[in-house]
């Protein structure tokens, strides 16, 4: 347990430097935001490329892998919406938004750092895996749902196909997911990636994962835990208890998968709900107050079961 201590701890105080910097005003909004677009735009894109790109896939597609986790993710979402439909009685854009918040985890703020500097280089290979298709199923998803619920005021309802064409393009024009399928195709090419251009995404990828955290930290100063804290309670204990749960449940027994990557899966699943959620949120109107509660609560609580879970991996 100490060492798992010793690798989150110091990670969780970069986010409270965030949290503090923008709480005192030392940083400004404007100035989070910026440094919020560099991140995304520039250095998680560039970190993404350069793995991707010196990662050694294996032969065969990980069926199992993506089963695992995105079934997890997919089985728990419909479980916290059903619960927010029918015993919260939300209305359903709000329970879809609730349901969104039990599967969406803070991969690449929090699980990235946490994983890698946990478990190691190695770790990253299921990770990437995993991610590479992690924007894509989740936002289309999520657009689809959100337009088909949300109540418009002519009374119009948009057609199947140009809902789905705005959550795929949605998808496609974010910066980390081009960042990961560059990766991806280049990391196929099996040429080496030129050495100036290697030294210069390295520097970029070396600032990316403490700038992200930063970024996570000073973010939080602009949700409230006190929002709907019984539905927040809810989707949080979906989001760190039963998603890993299941995610190790398959992985560990049903594809009998090795166990490092056992390990990174379910980390992976056990990020607490990411910004995202609560952006969403607010542009839908869809329960902004229990996503923005969401992201506080389960941060705050991952301290604990990131560490737990971690001691136990290693």
């Amino acid at each position: 347990m100490e060492v798992a201590l010793s690798l989150v701890l110091p990670i969780f105080a970069v986010i409270a430097v965030g949290y503090a910097g923008a709480r005192t005003k030392l940083i400004s909004h404007t100035g989070v935001d910026g440094l919020d677009t560099y991140v995304f735009t520039f250095a998680m894109p560039a970190l993404l490329f350069r793995n991707l790109a010196n990662t050694e896939f294996p032969s065969a597609l990980p069926w199992g892998l993506w089963v695992s986790y995105y079934g997890a993710m997919l089985a728990v979402w419909a479980a916290g919406s059903l619960i927010a439909l029918y015993v919260l009685r939300r209305p359903k854009a709000d329970a879809v938004m609730l349901g969104f918040g039990c599967g969406q985890g803070n991969t690449i703020m929090l699980g990235l750092p946490i994983i890698l500097t946990g478990l190691g280089a190695e770790a990253g290979t299921p990770v990437f895996l995993i991610l590479a298709f992690h924007g894509i199923i989740l936002f289309t998803i999520a657009t689809f749902l959100l337009e088909l619920t949300r109540v418009r005021v002519d009374g119009r309802q948009p057609g199947f196909g140009s809902i789905l064409k705005e959550g795929l393009l949605n998808t496609v024009r974010n910066p980390v997911i081009i960042g990961i399928a560059c990766g991806v195709i280049y990391g196929q090419l099996g040429v080496p990636l030129p050495g100036i251009l290697d030294t210069a995404l390295e520097m970029l990828a070396r600032s990316a994962i403490p700038c992200a955290l930063f970024v996570l930290g000073a973010m939080l100063t602009r949700y409230s835990i006190h929002r709907s804290v019984g539905a927040a309670s809810v989707t949080t204990f979906f989001k760190l208890v039963v998603h890993p749960a299941l995610v190790f449940s398959m992985t560990q027994f049903v594809f009998a998968m090795e166990p490092l990557w056992v390990a990174a899966a379910t980390l992976l699943a056990a990020m607490p709900t990411g910004v995202y959620s609560s952006i969403l949120a607010n542009r839908y109107q869809a329960a902004p107050g229990a996503a923005s509660s969401t992201v506080v609560l389960s941060t705050g609580v991952s301290l604990i079961t990131l560490t737990v879970l971690l001691g136990w991996f290693l």
